[in-house]
């Protein structure tokens, strides 16, 4: 039980952390990088998705500061983006859970 509560403050530190980062981003990042977060929290299970989103969260300020604009980075459609980030790391979507538990389900 211990262990539990310090992984959980550990995890609200992270995370704390991570949007005191994009706070710090230039507007346009800050607004793409929340709607991506929400979109992306629709499908994800767990803590991978939170490294996907430290990952994207790292790709901006790259780009930020090297003065590129978001729309350079994330292209003409957003959704397709994070569609194609998603296909990425199938691992870490619900459905991808909800296709293997039908599998298991299939074969027993």
């Amino acid at each position: 039980m211990l262990n539990y509560f310090k992984k959980m403050r550990q995890e609200k530190k992270a995370y704390r952390l991570y949007r005191k980062r994009i706070a710090a981003l230039p507007s346009e990042y800050q607004q793409t990088m929340e709607a991506l977060e929400k979109y992306l929290w629709n499908w994800a299970k767990g803590d991978g998705m939170m490294a996907l989103l430290i990952s994207i969260l790292e790709m901006f300020e790259a780009a930020a500061a090297d003065g590129i604009p978001v729309q350079a980075v994330v292209g003409e459609d957003i959704a397709a983006f994070a569609d194609n980030l998603l296909r990425e790391y199938p691992e870490e979507t619900w459905m991808d859970k909800q296709r293997q538990k039908l599998r298991d389900t299939y074969h027993k």
